[in-house]
């Protein structure tokens, strides 16, 4: 390691290096983007199955899922490209691009949130210009650092250099600004729509009104759904900030602590934003093996039941039947039967 170079710079130049701290920040890297890619494509397959895509709300998860698995792939393939001049320009090109337009369908599921929240409409039409505003501000962005040749060797993986404060901008204008507006501008947000939501769903103890009910049902269908997806973009990103400020503030002595959550956190957000879709009440419901495999064998019928069978405690015959609609509503509904006639719900 030549004076003036850190053990980062070193591990950046050579992704062979055998320094234990490289090697860690490599395997948490991998292993990170790898959870992503597996997670983000089983949560793609589930929504094919249970053709959610044909929901407006499903249809941001789906965007930022498929976001996300590019950037893992951009992640995993890093410790192959490092040291190439070329590989390093494409990698940190993919890798603003797919990572700040992750970050850009995150926002528009927080201004989608706010919109529902206060109108409660839903607005379809807006989903072209939400894919007009991502990929058209994703890709102008993640073009200016070719001008002047910034994309370089960048810390734990190719991006824009830091070598000029002029780098240090573009760094700012190119990401971290649409971070922190994501971070603190979706805080905000989030808090709101918790208020707004108590406040005129929750906090009602009156008698019962359709109105009530029917937020309650749009709020539970269109928009519980998605709440979570802003918090996870305030969880992660503020890592990755504290990292690239330390890096700006002290770039002589990078501190491996932060640097290895970095690397482990920022390819991580495919799997924790894939998991926050499996772990969705009625997505967990549909998981059940039986009525997994039913869907499957059915998915070119539009309304399917399948009937499994149990026993009682008391050794009569229990029959459970279940019917999945895959014609507009995103439920599974289920009825249980007895041999004598009697129904309830499970």
């Amino acid at each position: 390691m030549s004076s003036g170079e850190t053990w980062l710079d070193a591990c950046v130049a050579d992704p062979d290096n055998r320094d234990s701290r490289c090697r860690a920040i490599t395997i948490g890297r991998t292993t990170s983007a790898v959870l992503s890619m597996v997670g983000c494509l089983f949560a793609l397959f589930v929504i094919l199955v249970f053709k959610k895509f044909r929901f407006f709300t499903q249809r941001f998860v789906i965007n930022v899922l498929i976001t996300s698995f590019l950037l893992a792939t951009v992640f995993v393939s890093t410790g192959q490209i490092q040291g190439q001049d070329f590989g390093c320009w494409v990698a940190g090109f993919m890798g603003n691009l797919f990572a700040l337009s992750q970050n850009l369908w995150i926002m528009c599921i927080e201004i989608h949130l706010l919109i529902m929240t206060i109108t409660q409409t839903r607005y379809p039409h807006l989903e072209r210009v939400y894919h007009g505003v991502v990929w058209s501000t994703g890709l102008l962005l993640s073009l200016v650092p070719f001008i002047g040749d910034h994309y370089g060797p960048a810390g734990i993986w190719c991006w824009i250099k830091s070598e000029t404060h002029y780098e240090n901008a573009l760094r700012v204008i190119c990401y971290y600004f649409w971070l922190l507006l994501l971070v603190f501008g979706g805080g905000g947000i989030y808090i709101y729509i918790i208020y707004r939501v108590y406040r005129s769903v929750y906090a009602y103890e009156g008698t019962y009104t359709p109105a009530v009910e029917a937020k309650k049902r749009n709020y539970k269908k269109n928009i519980r759904p998605l709440i979570l997806y802003p918090f996870v973009g305030l969880l992660l990103g503020s890592i990755s900030t504290a990292n690239r400020l330390q890096n700006w503030v002290n770039p002589n002595q990078p501190v491996f602590g932060l640097n290895l959550a970095h690397s482990i956190v920022s390819p991580l957000w495919g799997f924790v934003n894939a998991l926050l879709y499996l772990m969705n009440r009625d997505t967990l419901h549909q998981l059940k093996p039986a009525v997994f495999a039913a869907a499957v064998r059915n998915w070119g019928k539009t309304t399917f039941t399948f009937t499994k069978s149990a026993e009682q405690s008391g050794g009569g015959p229990v029959v459970v039947e279940y019917t999945i609609r895959q014609d507009g509503a995103d439920e599974v509904t289920g009825a249980q039967s007895r041999d004598d006639s009697s129904v309830g719900v499970p």
